[in-house]
């Protein structure tokens, strides 16, 4: 299993410095968030080189639109060539936001009949990931089959893989541990979003939260997980001091490997 962190984890660092510091804390490699003006900022030369500090395992595509990728389906698409060309494995996409009225993404994707073959081309692994639930006193998901056994269906019949999150299991207040297994069963699982959560925080550092993390890393020990594992927070749970930062991601490590090896 390797360790990747995601560059959301650091995104208002510049993305030399999310490389080097994830290099320098220890992780496997990386995983890339596509996010605005990001094609113009950083072309693919540019991420080659990067690459070279530490190598770019997984794509996480757009999950909102913007001018330079354009819409939903188009990212998609442009994130797989990117994987290709970068040597990534595995683009992980959100499923269409019925409340962002993103009806012509999910007419697609209910077209599209083996999502590896049409879209992966046989080359990269197109993973969907599991989204969470909002609201206070009604909680609902603003997603397509925001729903454990319908997502699971629609893996089967279009051939899709998945990213399990953690976080956004967390916000359905089920077991993160039985959910995780139905997930695994399907032997459709690529990649796990890895962070804590607790009522209406998400992804936060680990220990932080309600979520029984450790517990987690060791079922994923005892059944023999071998593909991604992608530690997913967000920037204001790291101290802004470098060096302090650095600390906090090499703990972070050192807790997940002595937990799974």
């Amino acid at each position: 299993m390797e360790v990747l962190l995601s560059t959301g984890s650091l995104y208002t660092l510049p993305l030399e410095e999310i490389f080097s510091r994830a290099s320098s804390a220890g992780f496997d490699g990386i995983e890339l968030l596509i996010s605005p003006g990001f094609s113009k900022r950083h072309p693919l030369d540019q991420l080659k080189e990067l690459s070279t500090i530490l190598p770019i395992r997984a794509l996480h595509a757009p999950f909102i639109r913007f001018r330079h990728w354009r819409g939903r389906i188009s990212s998609l698409h442009k994130s797989v060539e990117w994987a290709e060309a970068l040597g990534a494995q595995v683009v992980t996409f959100h499923p269409p936001n019925w409340l962002n009225l993103e009806f012509r993404f999910w007419q697609w994707m209910k077209g599209v009949r083996d999502f590896q073959e049409e879209v992966g081309k046989g080359k990269v692994a197109v993973s969907m990931e599991n989204m969470p639930l909002v609201g206070l006193n009604v909680r609902f998901c603003g997603y397509f089959w925001s729903n454990t056994g319908k997502l699971l269906r629609l893996a089967e019949e279009k051939n899709l893989f998945l990213t399990f999150d953690c976080t956004h299991m967390g916000t359905r207040r089920i077991d993160l541990i039985q959910e995780f297994l139905l997930f695994y069963r399907s032997g459709r699982v690529k990649n796990v979003h890895f962070s804590d959560y607790r009522p209406f925080r998400e992804h936060l550092y680990p220990g932080k939260g309600h979520l029984p993390l450790t517990r987690f890393l060791h079922l994923l020990r005892r059944i023999g997980y071998e593909a991604f594992l992608t530690v997913e927070i967000t920037p204001q749970e790291l101290p802004e001091d470098r060096g302090r930062q650095l600390e906090a991601l090499q703990s972070l490590l050192e807790y997940i490997k002595a937990s799974v090896l």
